[in-house]
């Protein structure tokens, strides 16, 4: 129901719109001029009384009082004259920097009207699965242009709420239980938000706080909706095309992110429900707030189907409280020189200015300007906005020494001026406006108001973004952040700001534990004042070859003929994949570390894949070195771990070649039933024959005398490789019966170089091939994708196998044989 003193039904259980203040009024007629009116039916802003307004800080219970009283000055300025009842609007704000938190009456239910598509579009992004094709262009539509059609299908289709069917408006026998939206509500604890029973979306009942609640979802992390869904929200929150409210003096240079709503879904022509709630953030001062105003009972202005008047209610009311919360920041900007007049031309009635007029921090005191004309005497009242007492008041009797002006001092908040006259007909009027004059001797400098923001969690190594509050009356101060070790660090460890005098910087820890930062706040006058925050951080795993906390190669071969080392923390890493070693000779490992953690020790522990290991402790820049010695010839995949005094641990590893020409030599023949797809870009399954005899014939050769070939038998096969006589760069007999080749040669019909590795095992050694029958591979690669087999595959029986001998899994041939012979 659109009638907010009506009770809604809900699900069995009675909601109540809450109270409303009785206003009396009486039927009085105007004579003014032969003309006979009457009152408005509604007259915008009411400063009668202190409504009904929490605010809450435990760190900052000041600044919590404070805020309050913008509230409720921002309340009364929303409040208005409605059928004899006095309506409030709904107020809530958080505030993320100072934990500070303010809502109005929450007994009190507003319709969201178009504000509940924020609602539906943090439902969907809280589900476990993501928004399908169908529905991301429908939520951007929803949001962007707040298109109600993709809405509506997004009510039924998604989340299930709704009417069955396209039945009677009045038959609510066939509306769905909106079951997963209700579910959301609840998962989010906005628990004064509830559908409508007759199913329509823009009916749903919310509260300030509640959307202040939902809003903070896209905000800040939490544990329903991850981050990049919250930057997803967000962004189509700024991007939506209308704002009013929230954006009415929010401070100069923030983003945005908002959303409105307006409607009367069948109500009368001043039964207008106008609704905005977004997400203030950056600016000069680091502002990172939730702000939400709902409002209903707003009149449709003639010729005009739209409440007008509601958006001005609404930034008349955004107006006094993102004013009043950069006037706490130091920022008085947006009061300065402000003023506002009422004319009273009856003895009957009172005026009052309806837009409150800050004394402001930096001057603390107003001026009244009257008035009024000869014989006349105009009362004047001096009224706090926030709660409707009289603060000063006093009499201006018209005609020669009328005091006609009164500046009030020692104020700081926001006033109102009240006056009444004891002739009629006019001609008495009254101004309230902030006084520039000089400030008066022995005013009191206050000291500055300092808060550090939230507690904070981030990675060691990594900036964390801060943002501090500081205000005073003479401006912002000069601030200055620290910081300083409190539990689980390491001796040297600390944190570095970025900017350590500005409000909104990063702070970076070179550990993980708890540290404090301490805000500071200086205005030259008083003492300083500060305020702490924590921020814990967590232990970031090394790395090595300079992939955090994942395996990597400790050196990589460059394209191009001769092979490049990497560089991980400014050093070259040692050895790269594939590097030749002689047997006997050394084998040293130089494995620097990347860690974010700069404070941290580390120690390495490294297998040499020959059934040795050893642990190191690392030295600097060097991080972890080791010499090793191969004994005989194969291919060794070297396994580092690095660990950190924390227990992280990063890994890397690297493959060696180790080559002996008196380990002896390869004569292989035969074919194998190539699978298919072995042969990249086609689906072969044909025979491919192969051919590697390779030999050192001395024991100082570093070349083996070898030929290599593959083909596909056939004068027309298209699919041909020869290494000719010079191109096999290495041969490696095993002790078990292993053999493996690498080199480069020449594809038939193709330009360019390719590079290849033969595989294969005998079971005519001691410890025979895998299967009992002997075996081959054999990998084709193109050398422009690089030196070393792994992209620009052209042929390759066992794609899925490892480049390590021992890893190769050759498969078993189908003709020939794979001989290994004694040295000469």
């Amino acid at each position: 129901m659109t009638d907010g003193r009506s009770p809604v039904a809900t699900g069995g259980i009675m909601r109540q719109r809450g109270p409303r203040t009785a206003l009396v009024l009486t039927a009085v007629l105007l004579a003014i001029g032969g003309i006979v009116g009457t009152p408005a039916v509604a007259q915008a802003a009411v400063f009668t009384e202190a409504p009904d307004v929490t605010c809450t800080s435990e760190e900052h219970p000041e600044l919590a009082g404070r805020l309050a009283d913008v509230v409720r000055a921002a309340v009364n300025t929303g409040s208005q004259v409605h059928n004899g009842f006095v309506d409030q609007p709904g107020v809530a704000f958080y505030d993320r920097v100072t934990g500070t938190e303010c809502w109005s009456d929450e007994s009190t239910g507003y319709q969201t009207a178009s504000l509940v598509k924020a609602a539906i579009m943090a439902a969907l992004l809280a589900r476990p699965q993501a928004l399908t094709d169908a529905e991301r262009p429908q939520v951007e539509k929803m949001i962007i242009e707040s298109d109600n059609e993709t809405a509506l299908a997004l009510w039924r289709d998604s989340l299930g709420c709704g009417k069955d069917g396209d039945g009677d408006p009045d038959d609510n026998s066939n509306v769905r239980p909106c079951t997963a939206f209700r579910n959301f509500l609840e998962a989010a604890g906005t628990t004064g938000t509830y559908p409508d029973d007759g199913g329509a979306f823009g009916d749903t009942y919310t509260t300030a706080r509640d959307q202040v609640t939902l809003f903070k979802l896209f905000a800040y992390p939490n544990d329903l909706i991850e981050d990049s869904r919250r930057e997803y929200a967000l962004d189509l929150l700024r991007r939506a095309e209308r704002k009013y409210g929230v954006t009415s003096s929010a401070p100069p240079g923030t983003e945005r992110a908002v959303k409105i709503g307006f409607s009367k879904l069948g109500g009368e022509d001043d039964e207008w429900h106008v609704t905005s709630t977004g997400h203030v953030s950056g600016g000069r001062a680091g502002y990172d707030y939730v702000l939400s105003l709902l409002s209903d009972d707003n009149a449709e202005l003639p010729f005009t189907p739209l409440p007008l008047n509601g958006i001005e209610r609404l930034d008349r009311i955004g107006e006094v409280v993102n004013c009043g919360i950069r006037e706490l920041h130091g920022d008085g900007s947006c009061v300065d020189y402000q003023d506002d007049s009422c004319d009273i031309f009856s003895t009957q009635l009172t005026c009052e200015t309806d837009r409150p007029v800050w004394a402001h921090r930096t001057e603390n005191w107003v001026r009244v300007d009257l008035s009024a004309k000869l014989g006349s005497t105009v009362h004047w009242e001096l009224v706090d906005a926030a709660n409707g007492t009289v603060v000063d008041a006093g009499d201006a009797v018209g005609g020669e020494g009328c005091e006609c002006e009164r500046t009030v001092r020692g104020l700081h908040g926001l006033y109102v001026l009240r006056l009444r006259t004891d002739q009629g007909l006019g001609g008495d009027d009254g101004t309230l406006l902030n006084y520039t004059g000089e400030k008066p001797g022995g005013s009191t400098d206050q000291p500055p108001v300092v808060g550090a923001g939230p507690d904070l969690r981030g990675d060691e190594g990594a900036p964390i973004s801060i943002a501090g509050f500081a205000s005073d009356d003479g401006g912002t101060p000069g601030v200055r952040w620290s910081s300083e070790p409190v539990s689980g660090v390491d001796t040297g460890g600390a944190c570095t700001f970025a900017e350590p005098t500005s409000l909104r910087t990063t702070v970076t820890c070179n550990d993980d534990g708890t540290f404090r930062l301490t805000l500071t706040a200086n205005d030259g006058v008083n003492g300083a004042v500060s305020d702490s925050a924590q921020v814990v951080t967590a232990n970031v795993a090394p790395s090595v070859g300079g992939t955090t906390g994942q395996r990597a190669p400790l050196g990589v071969a460059a394209a191009g003929a001769a092979p490049a080392v990497a560089a991980a923390a400014g050093q070259p890493a040692s050895p790269v994949d594939w590097q030749l070693f002689r047997a006997g000779e050394s084998v040293t490992v130089r494995a620097p570390i990347t860690d974010p953690g700069t404070n941290d020790t580390h120690t390495c522990r490294i297998r040499w894949d020959d059934g040795t290991s050893e642990d190191v402790t690392a030295t600097g820049s060097a991080g972890c070195v080791a010499t090793h010695t191969y004994r005989h010839a194969g291919m060794f995949t070297i396994d580092l771990a690095v660990t950190d005094d924390d227990a992280g641990q990063g890994t890397g590893d690297v493959m060696v070649v180790v080559y002996d020409p008196d380990a002896g030599w390869a004569n292989t023949d035969g074919s194998i039933a190539s699978p298919s797809g072995s042969l990249v870009g086609t689906g072969s399954r044909e025979d491919v024959w192969f051919h590697l005899r390779a030999q050192y014939y001395h024991s100082d050769d570093t070349r083996p005398v070898a030929t290599a070939k593959t083909w596909v038998a056939g004068s027309d096969a298209a699919y041909r490789f020869d290494a000719g006589d010079r191109g096999v760069d290495w041969l490696v007999v095993t002790p078990d019966g292993k053999v493996a080749a690498k080199g480069t040669g020449t594809l038939q019909g193709r330009s360019g170089r390719y590079g290849f590795v033969f595989y294969g095992c005998t079971t005519r050694a001691t410890s025979g091939c895998p299967g009992g029958a002997d075996a081959f591979r054999t990998v084709v690669w193109d050398l422009a994708a690089g030196p070393n087999p792994g992209a620009g595959t052209v042929y390759d029986n066992r794609p899925s196998a490892g480049f390590d001998l021992d890893l190769s899994e050759p498969q078993r041939l189908r003709t020939g044989i794979v001989s290994i012979h004694p040295p000469h």
